[in-house]
């Protein structure tokens, strides 16, 4: 889930740029849901790990993990199942990853990031639009954030769960969705 990286494309960045996405867990909200007629799903992370690199030739490389275990629901027996063999399988993939190199500018502090989304040991290609500012070492410094460069992305996806080999039981065919959005708000920082 998880997905997020391309915002640091930053006009003002130089070469040999490094951002981390290993920052405190309140500058990072991933929110997913499932909508069905029966039950609505709502679920959250505060916890990612991970990096953005830009090399002298103008290259981007990301790579984002975001712990299985740390996805909340809000029912701590759903939150289970969610771990579990049959959904993502945690013992096994403890990490939801999104990985690549594509980012490519939209319109104005608008990226659009393609990489593959890993979920359960399957990796599919997802496409993800970011809106990014781009918080300056000053006004950071007055924002509380440090003496650092910053990076505040957001934006959102949606993924289908059968992509991924994750077979809805027919109990919970009606409560739910093959298809869930996954929104995203992440702080990442220059570390170099």
């Amino acid at each position: 889930m998880f997905l997020l990286v391309a915002g640091l494309l930053l006009p003002t960045a130089a070469a040999a740029d490094t951002y981390s996405f290993d920052v405190h867990s309140k500058f990072v909200n991933i929110a997913f849901e499932s909508r069905m007629e029966i039950e609505d799903i709502f679920g959250t992370t505060h916890s990612i790990k991970g990096w953005l690199k830009l090399d002298s030739k103008g290259q981007y490389q990301f790579k984002l993990q975001v712990p299985v275990e740390s996805l909340r629901t809000g029912i701590a027996m759903r939150d289970e199942h969610l771990r579990s063999k049959m959904w993502l399988w945690a013992e096994r993939h403890p990490d939801l990853t999104f990985e690549g190199n594509s980012v490519r500018k939209v319109g104005k502090n608008r990226y659009l990031v393609q990489g593959q989304l890993g979920l359960r040991g399957i990796k599919k290609t997802v496409k993800v639009t970011l809106t990014v500012r781009h918080i300056q070492r000053s006004a950071a410094s007055r924002l509380g954030l440090g003496n650092e460069e910053w990076a505040r992305l957001r934006g959102s996806f949606a993924v289908r769960l059968s992509d991924f080999g994750i077979k809805i039981p027919k109990m919970a065919a009606a409560k739910v969705n093959n298809q869930w959005t996954v929104k995203v708000s992440l702080f990442a920082k220059r570390v170099d």
